[in-house]
């Protein structure tokens, strides 16, 4: 490849690399790409060379576009070098596996400092990275699931409370409070699982919490009745702010609903962690995994929802959590914790 007579000998810099890699000349064409590309990508150089880059669809199953703009923005030289995402689908008797996480890494080629075009490098991308793709793309097809329920169930649900309010005006039976039960009843589990969905699996920047302090504020924003609140030892955590507060009022949430008004949280620390604890009849050993499954639940009007929650913004913040044991009352503990020590 070459500009105003210059040449780069790509083949010299690249031929011998393990990565796959190919060069793309300023008009956006294929110039040069190496065995290894050759090997993994069963294409050939007679339908690579000179041809639109966008002849890689056939080998990604996703970021194209993405590889697109990067690419892009380098040979327009607002970026020396680009970093993209790509799902590989090689064929089937490639040296590889056939569906394959990669990163693209695209840099700037360049002769007597203008740019002359791009090189972009794949390598393969670790099980971890790979694992947090998926789980990405997973939890944004859950809340754009959870999101359109929501929508959709929150008009009907409009309407039969519309015409139970009706029907309460015009006539006396004890059938409508149930009614009305149920109803709020589904307007709670539509919360719920919006909150799962949006935000069980996310935080955001995380911030130093007092946490005695932090724990009363949630303490008042849950209907608590005759329940006591009991803080122990002091300690500073890091963690999402808005997450932990979701977190701290469904355990609240789960004593009251579990125990009654009269339960006592007392809530402390832990050598790398904190606890929550009460002093009602406690969780049977046998069914202490099973507290954490979407839908388990004793009470009689609880969702099910509120310790998966609950579990699920510990593990998205780095958190373990566990049923642990305790005087007679269900105790939660909160390992691996950013704890700051002063």
């Amino acid at each position: 490849m070459d500009r105003d007579g210059e040449a780069i000998d790509i083949e010299t810099v690249s031929r011998n690399q393990m990565e796959p890699v190919f060069a793309i000349d300023a008009d956006g064409t294929i110039a040069f790409a190496n065995d290894r590309f050759y090997a993994i990508s069963g294409l050939d150089p007679e339908t690579v060379i000179g041809a639109d880059y966008d002849r890689f669809g056939r080998i990604v199953d996703d970021g194209l576009g993405s590889l697109r703009t990067a690419v892009e923005s380098v040979l327009a030289d607002d970026s020396t070098e680009e970093r993209v995402e790509l799902e590989m689908d090689h064929p089937a008797d490639a040296p590889v596996p056939q569906h394959l996480p990669a990163e693209a890494r695209v840099t700037t080629l360049g002769s007597g400092g203008e740019p002359i075009g791009a090189l972009v490098s794949l390598r393969q991308i670790g099980k971890r990275k790979a694992y947090e793709r998926q789980l990405e793309r997973q939890n944004e097809r859950l809340e754009e699931f959870a999101s359109v329920v929501a929508h959709d169930l929150r008009n009907p649900l409009n309407v039969a409370e519309g015409h139970l309010e009706i029907a309460s005006e015009e006539c006396e039976s004890a059938h409508l409070a149930s009614v009305d039960d149920a109803l709020d009843r589904m307007w709670d589990i539509i919360e719920d699982t919006l909150t799962l969905a949006k935000q069980g699996h996310h935080v955001g920047e995380k911030e130093r919490v007092t946490l005695s302090e932090f724990v009363r504020q949630c303490w008042g924003t849950v209907s608590t009745s005759g329940a006591t609140l009991e803080v122990g030892d002091e300690m500073t955590i890091r963690a999402d702010v808005d997450r932990l507060r979701n977190l701290f009022e469904n355990l609240f949430r789960n004593a009251v609903e579990h125990v009654g008004d009269e339960v006592t949280v007392h809530v402390g620390a832990i050598e790398d962690g904190f606890f929550l604890e009460d002093d009602g009849p406690g969780i049977p050993p046998a069914d202490r995994e099973r507290v954490f499954d979407l839908g388990y639940s004793t009470a009689a009007d609880g969702t099910g929802y509120g310790l998966a929650i609950v579990k699920w913004i510990a593990e998205a913040h780095g958190w373990e959590v566990a049923v642990a044991d305790s005087d007679g009352g269900a105790r939660f503990e909160f390992t691996d914790v950013d704890v700051v020590r002063e």
